[in-house]
């Protein structure tokens, strides 16, 4: 028999009666036992106090996320968005997934500054030992997919991927994306409404991620998805590509579909469930969740001081960290110079990222990039659009003065003193132009009405122990997230699923 949790019951005593008395007939009244219940008395300290003002003010018992409306894990779309992610046969030279720079074990990300797509020495290794034979030629750090279904504005740092409204010719509104296929603030008509989905239509086009150099010599992107499409359906430019094919029959099976490959396997089935499996990989059962729900046990004292910097303005004492990272996702989803580090080969001459401005030319955007949700953030870097920082302590120091923490970054080598670049006899090439840059970014962060909190060191652990009561307890259970993982025992359709030895070594 199962029981219950039952909440302020410090002891469950478990009676049971002995045989004799449950089969012989009593002569007498059974001797009543004692009630050994306990209750728990909630004990607020003055930590607790302050933070019941501030949940109460501000509201934060509703930013509990609610997942009613996003997929389900166990819908046969999303199951089928599940193998699609973490097969190889949508790179188009067969050698990467999508799952290779975002995985559930590894934070729904891959542990790196700069992901390593299709020039991998070994493609079934991921995280901290994959490695490249060549020059690092991706950007930007893998955001996680943790929790991306909750995201209802836009996408990637800096946003390329966006949701806006417009007002049709009889004054309706309408909710559409624009993505790099259609240009910013240009609906994509291609994209429908799911955000999840249109991102999910990019990393297969981009060489370095996954497409590869000899895959496809296509004139746009389009073309690219559709050789894909036409993989996996075994027609057309796709015939033959792959010795294993039974993705028709998962096709048919997860929209309960007769239909032939070509009408069923197209790129925009392939990203409906792409996205529909992302957007069902959600982890919000946090300590501070739980303290929002009234188990005042559930973050430490540490934590609890932490959170009231966290909510408090700098004026009031604290390090005004809800400005920026509110809500659901602890996150305003805006793009914003904080002048982390720049470093890599960036996405401009010079080797400069200048961020949302490439793609929204304002003087504003200089720099910017979107504003990462926190949930999970414990498990999540390394940090920023460069990940220059490798611990959630460089981070908040970064905040508290960002001059000294980017003398720090490159005192310490910059790139070369990153984990992933150490024993790289390259990775100079990484700092070419990089302080530079970086000093460009600052000089933009000290005119803006950006204000440093001034925190010490025993605030700023504080601050941090609090980021780490938003994750998630299955995130960090391997065990846990192998649910978000195709099981062992599910047919793989093309035997070009990644190598699940292979990422266990890779991660160890």
């Amino acid at each position: 028999m199962k029981l219950k949790n039952i909440s302020n019951l410090g002891v469950l005593a478990l009676l049971s009666l002995s045989s004799y008395h449950l089969c012989a007939k009593s002569t007498h009244q059974p001797k009543k036992l004692p009630n050994n219940k306990k209750h728990v008395v909630k004990i607020q300290t003055e930590a607790d106090i302050r933070l019941q003002e501030i949940i109460i003010q501000q509201n934060l018992t509703a930013s509990i996320p609610d997942l009613s409306n996003l997929p389900r894990l166990n819908h046969p779309v999303s199951q089928l968005g599940m193998k699609l992610f973490f097969s190889k046969a949508l790179g188009g030279e067969k050698t990467v997934a999508c799952a290779s720079c975002h995985h559930p074990r590894i934070g729904g990300a891959d542990g790196l500054s700069f992901p390593i797509g299709t020039n991998a020495v070994d493609p079934d290794i991921i995280g901290p030992l994959r490695l490249t034979s060549e020059t690092i030629n991706i950007p930007r750090n893998s955001p996680t997919i943790f929790n991306v279904g909750l995201s209802n504005s836009s996408l990637f740092w800096d946003g390329r991927v966006e949701r806006f409204t417009i007002t049709d010719s009889q004054g309706n509104e309408q909710e559409v994306i624009s993505t790099p296929d259609s240009g910013f603030g240009v609906p994509d008509l291609d994209v429908g409404n799911d955000l999840v989905g249109a991102l999910s239509r990019f990393p297969v086009t981009s060489v370095e991620e996954m497409r590869g150099a000899a895959f496809e010599n296509a004139f746009n992107n389009q073309s690219v998805r559709e050789h894909l499409a036409e993989r996996l359906g075994n027609y057309g430019s796709g015939n033959g590509d792959l010795e294993k094919n039974n993705w028709l029959n998962e096709f048919r099976r997860a929209f309960n579909s007769t239909d032939n490959a070509e009408s069923l396997i197209t790129f925009d089935s392939i990203a409906l469930a792409l996205g529909q499996y992302q957007s069902s990989v959600n982890l919000i059962n946090s300590p501070w969740s739980a303290y929002l729900k009234g188990d005042f046990n559930a973050l430490s004292q540490a934590q609890k001081r932490g959170a009231n910097l966290f909510f408090s303005q700098i004026s009031d004492g604290g390090a005004g960290c809800v400005n920026c990272h509110g809500g659901t996702r602890f996150s305003n989803d805006g793009f914003f110079n904080l002048a982390f580090p720049q470093f890599g080969i960036g996405t401009g001459d010079q080797n400069i990222d200048h961020g949302r401005f490439d793609i929204d030319p304002q003087q504003r955007n200089m720099f910017a990039f979107k504003v990462p949700s926190l949930l999970n953030v414990e498990l999540t870097g390394p940090y920023g659009h460069s990940g220059a920082y490798e611990t959630l302590e460089e981070v908040v120091a970064h905040y508290v003065n960002p001059a000294d923490a980017i003398n720090n970054f490159f005192s310490k080598g910059g790139a070369c003193g990153l984990s992933q670049f150490k024993n790289d006899a390259s990775c100079e090439i990484l700092n070419n132009n990089a302080q530079n840059n970086s000093l460009q970014a600052l000089a933009l962060l000290q005119l803006s009405p950006f204000v440093s909190p001034p925190l010490d060191v025993s605030q700023q652990d504080d601050l941090v122990q609090f980021l780490k009561a938003l994750t998630d307890k299955c995130a960090k259970d391997h065990r846990c997230v192998r649910k978000f993982e195709p099981s062992k025992l599910s047919q793989d359709p093309d035997e070009l699923r990644l190598n699940l030895q292979m990422i266990i070594r890779g991660k160890a």
